[in-house]
């Protein structure tokens, strides 16, 4: 398997559309055709992550949090990004982050929290909405296949859980190749006519630049003719946070030392009235406590987060929220096994390995 596979697998599990604006995914470090036979899961880059790869021989690893958030002006090994950087291309590892886009796809991060917190009728705390555009290219017909995979490949024919949608239909292309032309068909000065298929697919609108480098790539002619439209509807996608609903209502106290049980977080830090019953219950893995708004605004009793602010606690005190820090890594880690094992079943013949060094990242004295 190529590194490149393991991507494709990634961006079923946790599609790049899905990311908050600006966010970093995808492949920051490696060789897409790179061999993978060994790879780890892990919830965030660092010296003991990469000391773990290298002692295990890992070719590949699969991070939530992104290693590169910002361009780098150097790779100096002046800085620990810039270190782990240059670790990772000395050893031959590749790098690969699925940060918010996991977060927000179905069976991710805020899926994995709600399930391990016991909710039920879960639902989105937000939504996104992905703009989207239609790509149509003219291929002649023996070469529709190569640009087909190519395109799909890239992001194009995304539909839900499907992929490769496309529509083909067929004519005829004509044009004169013109003094200076290099026709892979035809000859200078002379009008041809090839039998070729229009072939249409929707593209989310930041992959748009993905499908055409791959139908430059792809395509016979020197000058492929193309055409992107823009469309009026969005699609929309689930988005940060769940809300869902305890089987049984519980005062405030005791669902908050239910989290620390279920989450392994000793000294749990909450705000709220303890005898407060909570029933509904919003949650969003990781420093998700600027939502406490939207929770507040779907009605509910609690909210489930990390890296919650002291004027938030106080914010929430006085809208009658309760809201309880269950801390960053803590919220996120039980989706990033969940990944784990995702990974292993799905990469035949790749050894999956877990990470160990979350666990002794944040000590509690």
């Amino acid at each position: 398997m190529k590194v490149k596979d393991v991507v494709q697998v990634m961006d079923v599990i946790a599609p790049p559309r899905l990311a908050e604006e600006g966010d970093r995914i995808g492949l920051q470090v490696g060789d897409p055709d790179a061999d993978v036979k060994r790879l780890l899961v892990t919830l965030s880059p660092s010296a003991a992550t990469l000391a773990q790869a290298k002692a295990e021989r890992v070719e590949m690893i699969v991070s939530h949090h992104p290693l590169i958030f910002r361009p780098l002006a150097a790779v100096t090994q002046a800085t620990a990004t810039e270190r782990l950087v240059a670790g990772l291309i000395r050893n031959g590892i590749s790098f690969f982050a699925a940060h918010t886009n996991y977060d927000s796809a179905p069976g991710g991060v805020n899926d994995v929290l709600a399930a391990e917190l016991g909710l039920t009728a879960c639902r989105p705390l937000m939504y996104a909405n992905t703009r989207l555009r239609k790509v149509v290219v003219f291929v002649p017909k023996e070469h529709v296949e190569k640009v087909f995979d190519a395109i799909c490949e890239a992001g194009a024919g995304r539909l839900g859980d499907y992929s490769h949608c496309t529509f083909r239909s067929e004519g005829t292309g004509t044009f004169r190749p013109l003094e200076g032309a290099n026709p892979f068909i035809g000859k200078q000065g002379v009008i041809e006519r090839v039998p070729e298929v229009r072939l249409e697919s929707i593209v989310p609108e930041e992959r748009v630049g993905d499908v055409i480098a791959a139908i430059r790539r792809s395509h016979p002619y020197e000058v492929p003719a193309f055409d992107t439209l823009p469309l009026e509807t969005a699609r929309r996608e689930p988005g940060l946070g769940r809300v869902g609903e305890l089987a049984k209502p519980m005062p405030l106290h005791a669902f908050a030392g239910m989290v620390g049980r279920k989450l392994g977080v000793p000294g749990i830090r909450y705000a709220g009235n303890d005898a407060k019953r909570v029933k509904s219950v919003a949650l969003c893995g990781g420093a998700g406590s600027e939502f406490y708004r939207e929770a507040w605004r779907a009605g509910c009793d609690a909210f489930v987060t990390g890296d919650v602010k002291y004027h938030i606690f106080i914010e929430c005190e006085e809208l009658g929220l309760a809201i309880i820090d269950a801390g960053h890594g803590h919220t996120e880690l039980p989706g990033v096994r969940a990944l784990h094992g995702k990974l292993a079943e799905l990469l035949r013949g790749v050894k999956v390995l877990m990470s160990e060094a979350e666990d002794n990242l944040v000590k509690r004295a």
